[in-house]
């Protein structure tokens, strides 16, 4: 039963995610302050006017939504109240909008899944206190434990306790990167098989010169750009917010346009590569992942909504990850390019450990993500460097 309950409800979840993801974007100022108001609400009145209404609503927003992320977990309290208690659906309801609430006001906690499940008790414990006063039926030894705990000052440990029992963590974004990885290393040897042996063209020094003046130029624009959404879009706090999010406010298309720029440069070094370097099965699968990752970078800035968005980033930035690190450990040995390896690969390594770091939900993800797309564009522009005086010092 408990199984069946927990696939019933991740189902619904699901489903009604992909249904709706694409229909809304981020939450605005206003959701969120109505949110924390709500749920506020409902924490000291669980039968305040219009309280199914609220809840619903709450309910409904917690799934759209798709900058917030709630932590759900049916038998954090579930499997102690049962389905006999007679309040049981406003209290669980209530550990999801005290949890969701938690996650607005916290957004440097946001990832944290404890933090999020202790708010979430915290505040089905005042809507459990609020019912005691006016519902004696609604008295639960299972709520009286969590009651006992929190006078302790212990509710914390207790609540960790308790999830780490019956809470399973869904690693949604190391499953979706790891399936990426896998189906950008699929297309990447495709390209590789197709593209990467050919190339009886071979670059000369003018088009080198000319392709790394237009990287150069497409890495300072992404710069200037991304700062200056930073300032025309000051409610995105970039220590958490990704910078995708920003196509969803007034100034979208400006961000839109990054990604195309950050595709275009991609493309141009990896064509620079094709025609000068493939020395090695290395450079020649690193070549064909990072025409993948550009070529996802750009469908990424196509697709505006959620999951279609989150779907063509889940493959670029595994592609770009693999094919930097492919294409910096294949300078070592090759002509002309051993001088960039180390560094190369210094910047391909820093790239690794912003991606991991933000799979493994430590630090502050909009950091190192901009950390990430900063050391990428430098890579590119070192890399383009490099290809105008390799080809100038060929006969």
């Amino acid at each position: 039963m408990k199984i069946s309950r927990e696939l019933t409800v991740t189902a619904v979840l699901l489903a009604s995610a992909f249904h709706v993801a694409h229909a809304r974007g981020p939450s605005t100022s206003e959701e969120r302050a109505k949110v924390v108001a709500l749920t506020r609400l409902l924490e000291r009145d669980p039968f305040a006017e219009d309280a199914p209404a609220t809840r619903q609503w709450l309910r409904d927003w917690a799934i759209e939504v798709p900058d917030i992320r709630v932590y759900v977990c049916t038998d954090l309290l579930g499997h102690g109240l049962g389905d006999n208690h007679p309040y049981a659906r406003e209290i669980n309801d209530q550990a999801v909008f005290s949890a969701a609430a938690f996650a607005v006001e916290h957004q440097d906690e946001a990832r944290d899944e404890i933090a999020q499940y202790t708010a979430g008790v915290e505040g089905a414990l005042r809507v459990y206190e609020a019912l005691l006063k006016s519902k004696p039926d609604a008295r639960s030894a299972f709520l009286d434990e969590f009651l006992a705990q929190r006078a302790r000052a212990e509710l914390v440990d207790h609540v960790a306790k308790v999830a780490n029992e019956k809470c399973k963590r869904t690693h949604t974004d190391l499953i979706a990167a790891l399936a990426g990885a896998g189906v950008g290393l699929v297309l990447g040897l495709r390209v590789a098989r197709w593209l990467g042996g050919r190339g009886d063209r071979r670059v000369t020094s003018r088009s080198a010169a000319i392709s790394r003046r237009i990287v150069w130029a497409c890495a300072a624009y992404y710069v200037i750009v991304g700062a200056a959404l930073h300032v025309l879009e000051p409610e995105f706090d970039p220590r958490h917010r990704f910078m995708s999010e920003y196509v969803w406010g007034a100034y979208g298309w400006l961000m839109t346009t990054t990604f195309f720029v950050l595709g275009l440069a991609a493309f141009i070094v990896a064509a620079g590569l094709r025609d000068a370097h493939r020395s090695s099965r290395s450079a020649r699968i690193g070549f064909g992942l990072l025409v993948v990752g550009a070529a996802f970078v750009c469908l990424a800035g196509v697709f505006k909504d959620f999951l279609p968005h989150f779907v063509a980033g889940a493959v670029a930035i595994p592609s770009i990850v693999m094919a930097v690190l492919l294409l910096s450990w294949s300078f070592r040995q090759a002509a002309g390019w051993q001088t960039i390896h180390r560094a190369t690969l210094l910047v391909a390594l820093g790239m690794l450990a912003a991606f991991v770091s933000i799979l493994a939900h430590f630090g502050m993800p909009g950091l190192q993500q901009r950390a990430f797309l900063f050391l990428f564009l430098l890579w590119l522009s070192i890399v383009a460097h490099r290809l105008v005086r390799v080809i100038v010092a060929e006969p």
